[in-house]
């Protein structure tokens, strides 16, 4: 039976090439920095990354006591 069987062509796919993992300080430029600072980053650059998150914080803080007041309201 195997001999009155069509063949289907098969792509082969080559194999993946071993990375190393971009976490653990490992200076390979991953996403895996604590909070986008990099290190050697400038200065200026930490303390803008750090005043966007307090400002994010910051913001949904504000926001769910709005919320949680409007809600309340009723």
């Amino acid at each position: 039976m195997s001999d009155n069987m069509k063949k289907i062509p098969v792509i082969q796919r080559p194999e993946p090439k071993e990375e190393a993992p971009s976490c653990g300080g490992c200076d390979s430029k991953g996403n895996c920095n604590h909070w986008g600072i990099k290190p050697g980053s400038e200065k200026e650059e930490v303390y803008r990354n750090v005043l966007i998150y307090l400002t994010m914080g910051i913001v949904i803080i504000i926001t769910a006591l709005l919320i949680k007041t409007l809600i309340s309201s009723f």
